[in-house]
């Protein structure tokens, strides 16, 4: 029996000359590996070129038996994007949030706000002419509503910090070393409440984006065991410079 499937390609991995693995997040599924046949022959029914980060495909693959993993087939995009795959300043964001992504939605099963909400932002970036590059901030901000680790900034008061281990507003600094000073708990509080269509209005220089960078990585890496320092943040700061 076959299944089908509209998912997200986080990352690939070659598996052998002619086999390999997609890590997908899936509508109804959550995430997913499947074999992807690979070949250079123009009459190949899986072209390879789909599996780009963050590419929105739409295929069928076997009902799973256990944990073996199903080979795709019938694949095509679910979501057309143009300026993802044209716009270099996209294009790092995109390959950045695929790693990011890759490491933060680990779970199976069904989310089907999660995934409304990556669809939607993916769709916002690839319409957007100006005013994205804070976009990744944004997303990673509001992602944490969806993945159970929603920082609470409720009974704000001038001077209190943001305790990073409890995800909440203390009165007093915390006697570990996971905390925001009163200033970046103030300015994190000011990030939470902005959109996509809003994030101008942060107006961050280079300084700034990469404080709160590394501000959300080291939440989620705080909140999500084996979360790694992300290899492409660097090409972030360098193209955003």
């Amino acid at each position: 029996m076959t299944e089908k499937f509209i998912g997200l390609v986080l990352r690939t991995i070659k598996y052998s000359d002619n086999l390999m693995i997609a890590d997908m997040y899936t509508r109804g599924h959550g995430r997913i590996s499947f074999l992807v046949p690979v070949s250079r022959s123009r009459r190949s029914k899986v072209s390879s070129v789909l599996f780009r980060p963050l590419s929105m495909l739409a295929f069928t693959a076997p009902h799973r038996q256990g944990r073996a993993l199903a080979r795709l087939s019938n694949v095509q995009y679910h979501a057309v994007y143009s300026s993802v795959i044209s716009d270099v300043y996209k294009t790092a964001i995109a390959l950045y949030l695929a790693e990011f992504l890759s490491h933060v939605l680990r779970e199976e099963g069904e989310n089907d706000a999660l995934f409304a909400f990556i669809e939607h932002a993916l769709a916002w970036l690839d319409a957007a002419d100006d005013g994205y590059a804070d976009f990744h901030i944004v997303f990673m901000a509001r992602l944490t509503r969806f993945v159970g680790i929603c920082p609470n900034m409720e009974n704000y008061s001038t001077g209190c910090y943001f305790d990073l281990s409890a995800g909440c507003l203390v009165d007093e600094q915390p006697m570990h070393g996971l905390f925001l000073s009163p200033e970046d708990s103030l300015n994190f509080m000011e990030l939470l409440k902005v959109d996509f269509d809003s994030a101008h209005t942060l107006a961050l220089n280079r300084k700034a984006r990469g404080g709160y960078l590394a501000l959300l990585e080291n939440y989620y890496r705080v909140h999500i065991p084996d979360f790694p320092r992300l290899q492409s943040a660097e090409v972030l700061h360098e193209l955003f410079d």
